[in-house]
């Protein structure tokens, strides 16, 4: 073999791997968490398979990130990877990194998180603390764990709940126009019980919302005709099917 057929054909070994590593979202994630664990997205592989402002905020610094555990494929242009952070003490929290389709193949372009829960953890630390609770804090204490569950504690919490949520569902839909724009004290006490936050209604979705603050929410709703909304790192962050046409959503 010449050295100039040498050359070829190294160039081909090396350009495959990176190939096939942005084929699919879930090899593109794959690959990316191999590399920000190894310390390596700042070098040309690393690069090759960031864009947007993902590229832009790479450091050589290693990671320590787990596999993705569910990938969504939002649209043929855009996907979300989910990662389970878990700390020291087993809680668990969520990540999200989309990936956009380039003219290279899939790319990691930007990653979410709930945002602002620092205030909301320490309140809950606090309420945990006291041996006594009022029936007021008590409900306050229910709110903020629903709230700051991880989407596997709140799959396993909407299996437990959904005929509730059902007959909430039902019950509010069928109240007369002027109770849709006020919840009536029942409807509103229901919600409280069961660590919720507020009930809502719009062009026929919809929307349970838990907590959260300001446009970061988390809750669940069942979508109107036409369907869920879209994800995207902009607004609804995760939007994942739970089952009998309900939808765990994330908003940021």
């Amino acid at each position: 073999m010449t050295l100039r057929a040498l050359f070829v054909a190294s160039g081909i070994f090396l350009a495959a791997p990176a190939a096939l590593a942005q084929a699919t979202p879930e090899a593109t994630i794959a690959r990316f968490v191999g590399l920000a664990n190894a310390g390596e997205l700042t070098t040309p592989e690393g690069q090759a398979i960031l864009t947007g402002e993902a590229k832009q905020f790479a450091t050589d610094a290693k990671s320590a990130l787990p596999a993705a555990d569910k990938v969504i494929i939002a649209t043929p242009a855009l996907a979300v990877a989910r990662m389970v952070l878990q700390a020291g003490s087993g809680e668990e929290a969520d990540v999200y990194f989309y990936l956009e389709k380039t003219p290279g193949g899939w790319a990691v372009s930007s990653y979410r998180a709930m945002a602002m829960t620092g205030m909301n953890q320490m309140l809950l630390a606090e309420l945990r603390k006291r041996r006594n609770l009022s029936p007021t804090e008590q409900l306050e204490k229910l709110n903020l764990e629903l709230a700051l569950s991880s989407d596997s504690e709140l799959r396993s919490w909407f299996d437990a709940n959904q005929t509730k949520l059902a007959a909430l569902t039902a019950a509010f839909l069928a109240a007369d126009d002027s109770a849709q724009d006020k919840v009536d004290p029942g409807t509103t006490a229901d919600l409280k019980q069961l660590g919720l936050a507020a009930i809502e209604e719009a062009n026929g979705e919809v929307r349970i919302v838990i907590g959260g603050m300001l446009d970061n929410t988390v809750g669940f709703l069942k979508p109107g005709p036409s369907g869920p909304p879209s994800i995207s790192p902009s607004e609804y962050i995760w939007v994942e099917d739970v089952g009998n046409g309900w939808f765990l959503f994330r908003t940021t």
